[in-house]
Order: structure tokens, then sequence, then C-alpha cells
């Protein structure tokens, strides 16, 4: 659609034809304004990104205690769940640390000593989480829960850290003996 401009002064029927569009000082106005915006957003943005990335491992883990639990009162045999880097290794083995980012492996623990055998069977492997952070447990060793579906070894306290390090946005997951799991700063 053209648009013609006309004022008083001119002569009838000698309109001039008013161009659209945007002058340079309008768009580099528009071009600060959306720097600044950006540039105060993005300090909030990473902390949701890696809140989120903490959340996404703290439910990872806590499906896998479930799936677990579960599993060993369904098949009336002990469950077990261990560090392990079996994702990007290919072969199941529990890891003797205390670091659980680089991923677990639940498996029926037919002797539930917590140690992978020849016998046992894996039921799922977990991957690494190694970009949301850090996942450290206080003790070293396997989550072995019994065929009534409780743990055989003391409370469970599993630290969450973000890439940044940043403590608000630290969790901590604690499995009761009863193998109920709660996200709270002080288990117990």
């Amino acid at each position: 659609m053209k648009r013609f401009f006309c004022s008083a002064k001119s002569a009838p029927g000698l309109c001039r034809r008013r161009e659209g569009g945007f002058t340079m000082v309008e768009a580099m106005v528009v071009i600060a304004i959306s720097a600044i915006l950006v540039a105060l957003a993005a300090p909030s943005m990473r902390n949701l990104i890696e809140s989120n990335s903490v959340s996404d491992s703290v439910d990872s883990l806590m499906g896998s205690i479930a799936f677990a639990r579960a599993e060993a009162i369904k098949r009336g045999v002990p469950v077990a769940l261990c560090p392990s880097n079996a994702a990007t290794t290919g072969i199941p083995a529990c890891e003797t640390g205390t670091a659980w980012a680089a991923g677990w492996i639940v498996f029926v623990d037919y002797t539930g000593d917590g140690a992978l055998g020849t016998n046992d069977s894996v039921l799922r492997v977990q991957g690494s989480f190694t970009k949301n952070g850090e996942i450290d447990r206080a003790r070293a060793g396997a989550l072995v829960f019994t065929p009534m579906g409780t743990l055989s070894s003391i409370t469970p306290r599993f630290t969450f850290t973000s890439p940044s390090k940043t403590p608000a946005l630290s969790k901590v997951v604690c499995v009761s003996l009863g193998g109920r799991t709660y996200v709270d700063s002080a288990c117990g």
C-alpha cells in the first residue's frame, strides 16, 4: 500500500510519496537497548540452566533408586545400585569411589553383597551426568535393597553440586532405611 504525504501548502493532486522504514539512528537505538536487556538477563539464565541440570540429575537418581527398590520387591531378591561408567565403556562394573556423576547401574544382586557378580543381571544402565556437575555420596559402595524394599546398610546421602559450584544450586538427596527418597539439606 502506497502512502502519500500532502501538506496544506501543496497543490491539489501534487502529493509526494512517503517512504517507510527505519533510519540508521533508530535501528542503532533498538540494538543498544536489546544488548542491555540481554546483558541483564544472562546471569539469571545461567543459574536457571544450572538449576535445571542439577534437578535433572536428582530426578534420574531418585528414579533409579525407586526402580531398584520396586524390582527388589517384585523379584523377591536383593537389587543393588552402584556407581559405574558402563554407559561409556560398555562394560558393566561397579566403581569403588564415592563419585556417581559418571553414571550408575542397577542390577539383581543374588548374593546381596553390592558387587556385580557373574550370575547377577543388569537391569538398567544410566549414563554420565558430568556436564550437570558433581554427584557425591558420603560413603563408597552400592545401595542394596532387600526383597522387603529396605536398605541393607545405613542411610545414604547424595550431594549434587552445580558446575559453577554455586551453593544455592546444590541439592542433597536422602534415602531412608525404608527406601524412601527425599530432597533435604540434612538427612536424618
